[in-house]
């Protein structure tokens, strides 16, 4: 597999933990703020769409990275010799 499309399936998995974690992160904050015992439960897809919102958002943002890199640069990086002290 090419690099780039390595760094396309990892940021998609990111993507996806990071959505899972900010549905649970919205969820459970609007139940420890505003949810009382006895109420029925809130309704749980504008939090899932919540949690969407941001996982599409952290992979445009990678995604934007990605192509903001020139395909002709190199990736390695050059160290730097070490001064002569």
């Amino acid at each position: 597999m090419e690099e780039r499309e390595k760094k396309l399936v990892e940021y998609s998995i990111e993507a996806v933990i990071i959505a899972w974690l900010g549905y649970l992160f919205l969820y459970q904050n609007y139940l420890l703020h505003e949810w009382h015992r006895g109420l029925p439960l809130p309704s749980k897809w504008p939090f899932a769409l919540g949690g969407i919102a941001i996982g599409l958002a952290f992979l445009v943002y990678e995604l934007w990275k990605l192509e903001k890199r020139s395909p002709t640069e190199n990736t390695e990086e050059v160290l730097s010799p070490e001064l002569e002290a």
